[in-house]
């Protein structure tokens, strides 16, 4: 089977987003200055690509005379992932703008919510876990 190019980059590219979504999230447990420019990128990256990728695939496989069928398994999971993507997205975007302003006053909002913080984590792990084991199985198996 052949991957689509844009499904190849869309998982690459969750994995390099991630990375930077964890080191936004460390220099502020570590107390260090807001990286607000990487969270700008990491941010508006996923909204433009990856999101973007998810919206196109979803409604890709939903049109009429659609090239593939998929079971209705197969739709819940993947619109599951989608929903979880999206609300982990909209979640670091609301706590990082939280945590910049935060930082601005001298304060230090993941460090000082550790179980928003570890939740926040959990969620965007499985967010990403999940769409690395959909296009393995996918594509690769």
């Amino acid at each position: 089977m052949n991957i689509p190019p844009f499904s190849i980059f869309s998982a690459v590219s969750e994995l390099f987003v991630t990375a930077g979504v964890l080191y936004v999230v460390r220099k502020n447990w570590n107390r260090q200055p807001f990286p607000f420019a990487l969270f700008i990128v990491v941010s508006l990256f996923e909204a433009l690509v990856n999101v973007m990728y998810m919206a196109n695939r979803s409604a890709a496989a939903s049109a009429p005379g659609a090239h593939e069928v998929l079971s209705t398994g197969m739709k819940i999971t993947y619109a599951a992932h989608g929903l979880l993507s999206l609300v982990a997205y909209l979640v670091f975007v609301v706590l990082g703008t939280l945590a910049y302003q935060e930082a601005k006053a001298g304060r230090w909002f993941f460090r000082e919510r550790p179980a928003l913080m570890w939740t926040f984590l959990v969620l965007w792990t499985i967010s990403i876990g999940s769409g690395e084991v959909i296009f393995a199985l996918r594509y690769l198996v």
